[in-house]
């Protein structure tokens, strides 16, 4: 069953990527690289840099759809960013894990959108091709940083989304 079944859904969901992609992440991981000055900037460096790509893609996927970019956090986005100050680098990790993870999810909720949807928001058969590419190779991406993650944060975790 697809995962998103309505056009201001899936129109929702992209501006939210956009923004946590393009905004939160990026200064997220910021924030992370003041604290900890360590061994742990190249996992951080993969990640800004991953997380750079992807708001472009987010931002190619809005203008596509005609589809506003968002200049301030979205309904439904917190409006502060980490605070990281005085947290062990694992708490830092654990923390940009969990967008990690949400941003996988919504990626596979994305790839399962109903396709007389995908047709709506991009009338071009092969936009909605190359947007389903698109969603799979952040969907491997976002599997990948939470790897990443948790890797620093020494632990075990489950990466869990919906197929």
């Amino acid at each position: 069953m697809p995962a998103i079944n309505d056009k201001v859904t899936l129109e929702k969901m992209l501006q939210r990527m956009y923004w946590i992609e393009a905004e939160m992440e990026q200064l997220g991981t910021w924030e992370a690289r003041i604290e900890m000055m360590d061994e742990n900037i190249a996992a951080l460096e993969t990640l800004s840099h991953d997380s750079d790509r992807h708001g472009e893609l987010m931002k190619k996927w809005l203008i596509k759809g005609n589809i506003s970019i968002p200049e301030e956090a979205p309904h439904g986005l917190p409006k502060h960013i980490f605070d990281f100050n005085g947290s062990s680098n694992q708490e830092m990790f654990r923390t940009i894990m969990k967008y990690e993870i949400l941003a996988m999810n919504a990626y596979q909720d994305m790839k399962n959108t109903n396709p007389d949807v995908l047709s709506q928001v991009f009338p071009d058969e092969n936009d909605v091709n190359e947007f389903l590419n698109d969603m799979e190779q952040l969907i491997k991406d976002e599997e990948m940083h939470a790897g990443i993650c948790k890797k620093q944060v020494g632990g075990y975790t489950t990466i869990m989304y919906g197929k």
